[in-house]
């Protein structure tokens, strides 16, 4: 959804070129160029919305489910507002060029407006309120995404103002502040590129290590469930269910290779190691068929899962070598 968002993003800057737009305008006669930059800015708002409440919902279930629906009423509210004016947004009836402002393309800005808005408000609240038990790091990042987000509604709450200001009376004298639309747009960007990019770039790192950890603990599970088939589980999970479910066969083929060979005392990964290593040699050979003595090789973690994991990424380490050594003696 992040990229999604972006790249949305990066499109509706390019429907905002000046050239690109005065081709457009010429080739069709029509604000097509302005219709879409409304359209992918406002998908790129609403998959902003989707991804921050993706990312604070902490396994609930979704709590936004409105969102698409709701965004797809808005671009269709918004396509045939365009359609039923002959392709005019800000245009006068009759015009084929910019010009003064219809008062049909006021109503279309509030529109616009107000679901950009509601999209920017509610990923701040959302991002806001999750900055309260974030980690440090992080916690910078759902800051700036905030403030950007409260840039955001400030630049698009100004220009509603004047549209609704004008449609109530035709006569006002209200404008829209440049600098202030300038300025509000600018911290909105910068904020939210900055601030959605250090929770993008924890989740990258996360996954990282995720899939160095399952890397590394490949060849201590092959060994287990290679005598053990039935622990493993055919299933389809993520990446961090993959890990847990890997940590958690591992320690239940631990505890079968108990029947075979005491565990040791010892809690070194090295030492471990080489028990797995011996007693899987005594269990190949059919030997040792006791009953599991209920104590699994290891410290005490508490239920600290990351703590078990790198654990067990030193005894697999140690047991790859121990493998590669036996490797390098018998054909020696």
């Amino acid at each position: 959804m992040l990229w999604g968002a972006f790249t949305a993003l990066a499109l509706s800057r390019v429907f905002s070129a000046a050239p690109l737009v005065a081709w457009m305008d010429a080739a069709t006669s029509t604000e097509l160029a302005t219709l879409l930059r409304h359209l992918t800015g406002l998908a790129s708002a609403s998959c902003l919305l989707a991804y921050v409440e993706a990312i604070t919902r902490h396994g609930r279930p979704s709590r936004a489910r409105w969102i698409w629906p709701t965004a797809a009423l808005v671009v269709t509210v918004l396509t045939a507002m365009f359609l039923l004016r002959g392709g005019r947004i800000y245009w006068m009836d009759g015009a084929y060029a910019p010009g003064e402002t219809a008062i049909q393309g006021r109503s279309y800005l509030t529109v616009f407006d107000g679901w950009l808005m509601t999209c920017l408000a509610a990923a701040g609240v959302l991002f806001a309120g999750y900055a309260r038990m974030a980690p440090p790091l992080l916690r910078v990042g759902l800051l700036l995404s905030t403030v950007g987000m409260a840039a955001g509604v400030l630049n698009r709450a100004h220009v509603m103002v004047v549209n609704v200001a004008t449609l109530i009376n035709p006569a006002t004298s209200w404008r829209e502040i440049p600098i202030l639309g300038k300025t509000t747009f600018l911290i909105c960007i910068v904020g939210i590129t900055a601030g959605t990019s250090i929770p993008a770039w924890r989740a990258g790192m996360a996954r990282l290590r995720d899939m160095a950890a399952l890397r590394e603990l490949r060849p201590l599970w092959e060994g287990l469930t290679g005598q053990y088939p039935d622990v493993a589980l055919p299933m389809e999970a993520t990446l961090k269910e993959r890990l847990v479910r890997r940590v958690l066969e591992i320690r239940d083929c631990m505890l079968n290779l108990t029947s075979v060979v005491a565990p040791p005392e010892s809690d070194d990964p090295g030492e471990v190691a080489q028990w797995v290593a011996d007693a899987l040699g005594v269990a190949r050979a059919g030997r040792g068929s006791g009953v599991p003595s209920g104590t699994i090789p290891g410290p005490d973690f508490a239920g600290d899962m990351e703590r078990e994991i790198q654990w067990l990424r030193q005894v697999a380490t140690r047991f790859r070598q121990l493998k590669g050594e036996r490797s390098v003696s018998l054909g020696s």
